[in-house]
């Protein structure tokens, strides 16, 4: 039996924990955030002990494992801290703010023999890793472009400046990592069409490589997609001798209250991120599909992506 302590009780770590249901072997062993009232609820609900501090949580010799679901200026301090204690980590993203805070937190990992793993809502959906499976053995031909889609439409009172591109951008960058590496350079552009505080809602990246792939990135806050064939998150793969789609449009239910796709496909992310890291990491020992690595080149990209939207022209990707 494999034990996971939270690091977060917040609306992700409800995913996590329901997801955590699911996979046999595997218990929710304690949880602590910064709020105790709200960490008593949390176990009550999904089951394991409250930790009246995260320095409790590491010395508990009974954590295999710990999920740091907390906001992103604390993950890289609570993930070298795990890594120290001797636990495996698997870390919600944005796994850092800066490049120099992403390498601390490699440079950690590197010097462990724990597990690190950025959390990914994206990649580890089978039909998308059996995408890149059929690309990497040659069978669409020579990667010629690949588009990834994603247009959610929020609640006003999420549109915060930065939101879109940091954190719902980073999930495309670490696709296009993906399926296509590390680019060259990219241009990018963003715009306000809906959150009446200004914030930009809309944000697309263009990517070139050095093979002369290209990647088209789009994200929307500011729409959903209810058309017959719906984009609201679709990944395309463009080769010399064939084409591969990996869609979230596959599982339907009625509830339209919902600001983005369909709920059901959300929390089957998690369930599949955390099988991956548990089953195949973690006990078998394979090298996680995302990594600190990647998690640095998304950082890049990000970070080119801004400089861009500032000089309105291409950017080398770690200049």
């Amino acid at each position: 039996m494999l034990n996971v302590g939270f690091v977060g009780t917040g609306g992700v770590a409800e995913r996590h924990a329901e997801a955590l249901k699911e996979i046999d072997g595997v218990r929710l062993a304690s949880a602590w955030s910064r709020t105790p009232a709200k960490t008593e609820d949390f176990v009550r609900r999904h089951g394991g002990a409250s930790k009246h501090s995260y320095e409790s949580l590491l010395e508990d010799p009974q954590i295999d494992a710990v999920f740091i679901l907390t906001t992103a200026e604390t993950h890289v301090d609570y993930g070298i801290r795990a890594l120290a204690a001797g636990k495996h980590v698997l870390l919600e993203k944005p796994v850092g703010e800066s490049v120099e805070e992403i390498g601390r937190l490699q440079a950690a990992a590197a010097g462990s023999d724990r597990i690190c793993m950025p959390s990914h809502n994206y990649i580890y959906s089978p039909s998308v890793r059996r995408l890149r499976h059929h690309l990497k053995q040659g069978r669409l031909g020579r990667p010629q472009s690949f588009w990834m889609l994603c247009n959610q439409k929020q609640t006003q009172d999420i549109g915060r400046p930065g939101m879109v591109m940091n954190d719902m951008m980073v999930h495309l960058a670490y696709s296009s990592i993906f399926f296509c590496g590390e680019p060259r350079s990219l241009v990018s552009i963003a715009s306000n069409v809906y959150f009446d505080n200004g914030a930009d809602d809309q944000v697309g990246i263009t990517l070139r490589y050095a093979d002369g792939t290209i990647a088209n990135l789009w994200a929307s806050w500011a729409t959903r997609d209810v058309c017959r064939e719906p984009w609201m998150c679709t990944m395309k793969v463009f080769g010399a001798e064939g084409t591969g789609v990996a869609s979230w449009d596959n599982v339907k239910n009625h509830d339209l209250s919902q600001p983005g796709w369909d709920d059901s496909v959300y929390w089957d992310s998690f369930y599949f991120v955390q099988r991956y890291f548990l089953e195949e990491c973690v006990v078998r020992g394979a090298a996680p599909l995302s990594s600190l690595e990647d998690a640095l080149l998304a950082r890049k990209i990000l970070d080119a992506a801004l400089l861009s939207l500032k000089t309105k022209a291409f950017v080398d990707v770690g200049a």
